[in-house]
Order: C-alpha cells, then sequence, then structure tokens
C-alpha cells in the first residue's frame, strides 16, 4: 500500500526490505575492513594456528556484535515532515534527532543497487549546501513513494522561495522532462574503448600487488620461487616474456574498463526537466541524480585522440559546494556526449542567447618557451650528459625526449586560449585532447591576479577565477590584459542583480 504525503507528518519506518540492505551494507563493510584478518583466520585454522584462529573468532565476534547493532538500527530509525523541515530520528543508545529545513535541501538523489531493483525500492539521498556527504539517508522506500515526497518536498521548497513563481508553476512540469542524451550499446562500446586504459592497469597492478602482500611479505622471494623452476634458456627470452606479458595486461585493462564502463553508464539518460537535469544510470547499481541549474558553476566537456575519431566529448557539470563539502559529490560526468547534445545542456542551463562563439585570445608565448625548459630542455640536456659517460654516442637518443616535449607544448599553447563576453568565459586548454570550460560571470566569488618573479619581469600574469565549484585560470597574458579582465568582471558582479544560491 502507498503512502500519501499526509503520512509522513507522523513517524514512519522504512521499507523492510531495508533490513536486508543494511546487512549488505555491513557485510561488505566487514570484509572490505577485516577481510586479511578473516583470511588469517582460514588460514590458521588449516594450519593449526592458534594465534590466527584467536584472531579469527575475535573479528567473527566483533562481526557479530555489530550485526545484531544494523539490524536494531532499523527499528529505531524513524522519519518525518515537520513544519516545512525533514526530520529523521535514529540512534540504539545514543538517539539522534537531524532537523534539515526545506529550503536547505540541495538535491534529493535515488540510488538502487541489485537488491532495490529486485525489490522495487530506492535509497533516498539528501544533500545540502554545505555537508561533506549525504546528510540524510533512508535505505530503502518504495520507488513511487520517494518520489512523491521528493516531488512534494522540492515544491514546498519552491514555495519557501519565489512564493509567486511557485503559484504560477502547475504541478504537472514536474514530470515534463525531454530526454537530450540516451547512450544505446554501440555508444557505451565507444565509451568504453575511449577509455582510459593505463588508469585501468595501474588499479589492476595496485590490486594484484596489494593483495599479495597482505598474503606474504616475500613477494620478489615468492616470484624467484616461481621463476626458479624454469630452465635457463627460457629465461633468457626475457625480452619476449616482457612483451607478451605487457599484451595480456594490455587485454585484461581494456576488458576491465569496458566492463566497468558498461556496469557505470549502463542505459544512461540525461533529460532536461523544469528547473534542471535529472541524470539516471548503472546496471547494479543504479543511481537518479538530480541537477538544479541555478546551483551550476560550471560546465566542461573535453575529449582525447580515440574520443576525437568518435566525435564524442565527455560532458561535466559542477554544482555549487563548500570548501568543507565533497567535490567529487558536486561534479556529475556524462560520458559519451556528442557536440549537439552538449549545446542542449548549456542552452538549458545558461542563457542561450549568449552562446556562441567569441574572439580568441591567446596566452603569451613565453609559456611554451618556459615549460620546454623545464620538462623538455633540462632533462635532455641532463640525462644526456650522464649517459654519454656509459653509452657515448647513443646517449643522443635523449633528444627524442626533447623533440617530443616540443611538439607536446606547442600542440598546448595552441589551444591555450580563453573567449570572453557579458555573460560567459569560456576556458580552452588541452594537449592530445580538447578541454572547454565555461562558466557565468556573475557566480564569479573573487578574481585575483598572481605573477611571479618570473612574470613580474616579464610583465605577464595569471588570472584566477573563483567560484563555489573551485577556480579556473588563465596563465601568461599581459598584465595590462589581466587589470582589464579583472575590472570587467567584477564590474559584472557587482551590478548584476540574479540569485544563484
Amino acid at each position: 500500500m502507498e503512502m500519501t504525503i499526509d503520512q509522513y507528518y507522523t513517524p514512519q519506518r522504512q521499507s523492510r526490505v531495508a533490513i536486508g540492505i543494511i546487512l549488505i551494507k555491513f557485510l561488505r563493510m566487514t570484509i572490505r575492513s577485516f577481510w586479511p584478518i578473516l583470511l588469517s583466520f582460514f588460514i590458521g585454522g588449516r594450519n593449526n594456528d592458534s594465534f590466527g584462529m584467536i584472531i579469527g573468532y575475535i573479528a567473527l565476534g566483533f562481526a557479530a556484535f555489530n550485526l545484531i547493532g544494523s539490524v536494531l538500527t532499523y527499528f529505531r530509525f524513524y522519519f518525518h515532515i515537520e513544519e516545512g523541515a525533514f526530520i529523521i530520528d535514529k540512534g540504539i543508545l545514543k538517539r539522534t534527532k537531524t532537523n534539515i529545513p526545506f529550503e536547505r535541501i540541495q538535491t534529493i538523489n535515488f540510488k538502487q543497487n541489485l537488491l532495490h531493483q529486485i525489490f522495487g525500492v530506492v535509497s533516498l539521498e539528501i544533500d545540502t549546501a554545505g555537508a561533506k556527504k549525504s546528510e540524510l539517508t533512508i535505505d530503502a522506500l518504495k520507488k513511487e513513494d520517494a518520489e512523491a515526497l521528493r516531488s512534494f518536498i522540492l515544491k514546498e521548497k519552491a514555495q519557501i522561495e519565489s512564493p509567486l513563481e511557485s503559484t504560477e508553476t502547475d504541478v504537472a512540469i514536474e514530470e515534463d522532462e525531454q530526454i537530450v542524451l540516451h547512450l544505446g550499446v554501440s555508444d557505451l562500446f565507444k565509451v568504453g574503448v575511449s577509455q582510459n586504459h593505463l588508469k585501468s592497469m595501474g588499479i589492476l597492478f595496485a590490486f594484484v600487488f596489494s593483495t599479495l602482500n597482505e598474503v606474504t611479505e616475500d613477494v620478489p622471494e615468492l616470484i624467484a620461487d616461481e621463476l626458479s623452476g624454469y630452465d635457463q634458456t627460457i629465461l633468457n627470452t626475457g625480452w619476449v616474456m616482457f612483451f607478451a606479458s605487457v599484451i595480456i595486461v594490455g587485454i585484461i585493462s581494456f576488458l576491465y574498463s569496458l566492463i566497468t564502463t558498461v556496469l557505470r553508464n549502463y542505459d544512461l539518460k540525461l533529460s532536461i526537466k523544469q528547473g534542471g537535469l535529472k541524470l539516471v544510470k548503472g546496471l547494479l547499481n543504479r543511481e537518479e541524480i538530480s541537477v538544479n541549474k541555478k546551483k551550476v558553476q560550471v560546465i566542461s566537456w573535453s575529449d582525447n585522440p580515440i574520443r576525437m575519431m568518435f566525435k564524442m566529448f565527455t560532458l561535466q557539470i559542477e554544482q555549487a559546494s563548500s570548501a568543507e563539502a565533497d567535490q567529487l559529490k558536486s561534479k556529475i560526468k556524462v560520458p559519451g556526449s556528442y557536440q549537439t547534445q552538449v549545446d542542449s545542456v548549456v542552452k538549458a542551463v545558461f542563457p542561450e542567447e549568449f552562446y556562441r562563439p567569441e574572439e580568441r585570445h591567446h596566452v603569451s608565448k613565453l609559456l611554451k618557451y618556459r615549460l620546454f625548459v623545464f620538462i623538455g630542455l633540462f632533462p635532455t640536456l641532463i640525462g644526456a650528459g650522464i649517459s654519454y659517460y656509459f653509452i657515448e654516442w647513443e646517449a643522443l637518443y635523449f633528444l627524442i625526449w626533447g623533440l617530443f616535449i616540443w611538439l607536446t607544448v606547442s600542440a598546448y599553447y595552441r589551444k591555450r586560449t580563453y573567449e570572453v563576453n557579458d555573460e560567459f568565459l569560456k576556458n580552452n586548454r588541452g594537449t592530445f585532447g580538447h578541454i572547454y570550460e565555461l562558466t557565468q560571470l556573475y557566480k564569479v566569488q573573487s578574481v585575483q591576479i598572481k605573477q611571479s618573479w618570473y612574470q613580474r619581469r616579464k610583465r605577464i600574469a595569471t588570472v584566477v577565477l573563483s567560484n563555489a565549484a573551485g577556480a579556473l585560470k588563465v596563465p601568461f597574458i599581459p598584465i595590462e590584459q589581466a587589470e582589464a579582465l579583472e575590472s570587467f568582471i567584477l564590474y559584472g558582479v557587482e551590478s548584476d542583480q540574479r540569485e544563484w544560491m
């Protein structure tokens, strides 16, 4: 039986499915925290190691104690609505009552793991402006009840903030959504292919070696023992084994990236609705994230050499967050976006009439030369000079590094530009790919002009724009241009009457 909004004015428990979800959550936490001890317990039991057995029993006793506490937590957890605020009352021995006024609520998001999806429930998370994590979490509510509760809270919040506008807004508008992006099977494959496979390779290596280190501290001896039984002729083919290992690890990394991409972004849908955006994605862990367009500080989109072939971008939306808040919570990434879809999102969140190409301003060439000197020239000369005493003229191969760095910084310099108009500043950069950052000027909180001793001598400066999501840098521009940009932005901030918090 579905609940009505009136029922939420009296204390309510979560769905009974929450008991199983709490147990699974605890089980995952226990395994993640105590798996080395549990492993020593099983190994100790097999080897009749009394110390390992004692440690294992202590861990299991501690787990059982917390397991009972987790179940009791369900029966001592209540939530309700009271006088324009959402209230949660929880705790076993120590009771905690959390009261959050509707106007402090930033977003209400849904999450579903596999168990949630089987029983048709969702985990409801309420985020506020200054919290490092979700301030309120309800582990299990029926999806229909959660949607009704979210709709009611957001409408009440809108009425508190803008009474006149909310009375003119029809209730049905909340359900009017326009899907601008939907990742199909081919799109997911393209996103998976164009992922950072070196990062996946690093994760796999870190996992394997950390696991071996937990099991035994003698990893080098273990490898030596395994190789000691092979014939010397096989060991002499080290390069063959090395390249074969690289190929195998590369294939595994590719499959890992592809599988994680599918699991994380399965059936991804980005839709435009009244007041902002909604992102739904995931296979085993389903997420539904809402974005309030007033809180959006920066919209950026980027590509890499492979995604350039597919004409795809990774779209990132950064919302307002306090300095203490988790920055990852305020950033929403949407992979597999095409340019038309990026344009649709920007026009839905920011004023459409100002979103247009502007004159591109390049940074000083001194940035290119300075980067080349410190990253390319010095390492090349030092490496070649030292190596000459060992390999003589073969040390000239270090010149390849210098040439590579020169081409790299030249590509970076060509892309390092910025555009500005009365509404936006667009920051363009990238080396092998492209990164575009777009921010509204009236949301800028501070403008800083920074100069090193080198920049003061050359009369250039770096402009740093800070907003509620972070900072954007425009480096190595003439000091006169930096001061003019600072005055222009600060004047716009002072004269603009719009509110964004």
